[in-house]
């Protein structure tokens, strides 16, 4: 009993904690909006330690309440009707899920993501058509990211991360640009920003904060395979 209440303090703790850095990213703009009033925020450089760090529901109360308290500051009011939050809190919550071995539900997600934005009647498919450029459609990167989400490259995130201490960071930095050089330059500000930060802060936490985080799912994981293998084989 005393070990469930230390884990769930420990848990609201960390939420918090993360909460007021997300706050904190949420208010600093990195590009300006088109067609309304505002910016892009670097909040998107903190998702992924927040997902990686939080399961799925405490990652959207973070985001939710960094969110919130961020649009205070006079510069980041809200722009849509409070909805704001959805984009960060889908994007933690989809990485707590592919983190945790959850691939299935990560992946549902993200389908039924983008068949909401398919079917939305003011959604443009296809890019392109009015610069003499072949039709492309306006989700590519989403369906990549997708095809990589399904494949082998997204099995035992919890293991990589908790046994690659530095090469995840150096990796990252390597590749990260040359996949992201056809991308808008806000997105990619976030992708290095997100690099650096998840690198920096994993290598920090993960004797302590990311091992607890990802206790859970590396037990049921070696459960699984002491299971297959039979109580008789070692």
């Amino acid at each position: 009993m005393l070990a469930i209440q230390r884990s769930g303090l420990r848990k609201l703790t960390l939420t918090a904690s993360l909460a007021a850095i997300y706050t904190v990213f949420r208010a600093i703009p990195i590009s300006s909006l088109i067609g309304i009033s505002g910016s892009i925020t670097a909040a998107g450089m903190i998702a992924p330690v927040l997902g990686i760090l939080l399961e799925p529901a405490y990652g959207i109360v973070a985001v939710f309440t960094g969110t919130m308290v961020a649009s205070l500051f006079p510069w980041n009011p809200l722009k849509f009707y409070g909805l704001d939050f959805l984009p960060g809190a889908l994007n933690v919550a989809l990485v707590s899920l592919a983190v945790r071995g959850r691939r299935t539900e990560a992946t549902l997600m993200f389908l039924v993501m983008i068949g909401l934005f398919f079917i939305n009647p003011y959604t443009s498919i296809f890019v392109g058509t009015a610069l003499l450029s072949p039709p492309i459609p306006y989700l590519w990167m989403h369906l990549a990211a997708l095809m990589i989400l399904v494949s082998p490259l997204s099995k035992g995130l919890a293991v990589r991360i908790g046994s690659h201490r530095y090469a995840m960071g150096k990796g990252a930095l390597k590749f990260w640009p040359v996949i992201f050089v056809a991308y808008p330059i806000e997105r990619t500000i976030l992708v290095v920003g997100a690099t650096l930060i998840c690198a920096t802060l994993l290598s920090l936490l993960r004797p302590s904060v990311v091992e607890e985080s990802l206790e859970v799912t590396n037990t049921v994981a070696t459960s699984g395979v002491l299971s297959a293998a039979g109580p008789d084989e070692p």
